[in-house]
């Protein structure tokens, strides 16, 4: 049973949350996971903790979720608006969330993958064959970064 779900529109009960994510990438290749939450597959990431910076969030959501260190290269983006599957609701919630999320891209600097709890999968995937199950804001991250590669970082 899929736990999340990705919804068109805010409403005013909406809490508003920050999130950091991170795409690693290798050659041709990005490394993803397939949600425990949702069956799809979606980057690293998650929320920060008190007393962190958004970088640091990054490296070690990406460090619990596949085991991969990885040196940042930048900011890919922020994403914020709803059309992009920012607004997302648990089950076992009262309420819906929207998420501002940080992306940044990075290049490994390990290589041992290991899946968290978290994940149903953790794999590089070619960037240019990804699977039809992907979350709705990383399929708007991965084409944004395919059509304007050398235009960051995106902002919508």
């Amino acid at each position: 049973m899929n736990r999340l779900s990705f919804l068109d529109k805010a409403e005013p009960t909406t809490k508003i949350t920050l999130g950091v994510g991170i795409l690693v990438f290798y050659k041709d290749k990005v490394l993803l996971e397939k949600r425990e939450d949702c069956g799809l597959w979606c980057c690293p990431g998650g929320r920060m903790e008190p007393g962190e910076d958004v970088q640091t969030t990054a490296l070690r959501e990406l460090k619990e979720e596949t085991n991969i260190d990885a040196k940042i290269q930048g900011l890919l983006g922020i994403y914020s608006h709803p059309q992009n599957g920012t607004v997302r609701k648990y089950s076992d919630d009262f309420f819906s969330q929207q998420i501002i999320d940080i992306i940044f891209y990075a290049t490994p600097e390990s290589s041992e993958i290991k899946k968290s709890d978290e994940s149903l999968d953790v794999k590089y995937l070619d960037l240019y064959d990804l699977p039809d199950e992907t979350t709705p804001t990383i399929k708007q991250i991965l084409k944004d970064y395919k059509d304007a590669h050398a235009t960051f970082p995106i902002i919508k």
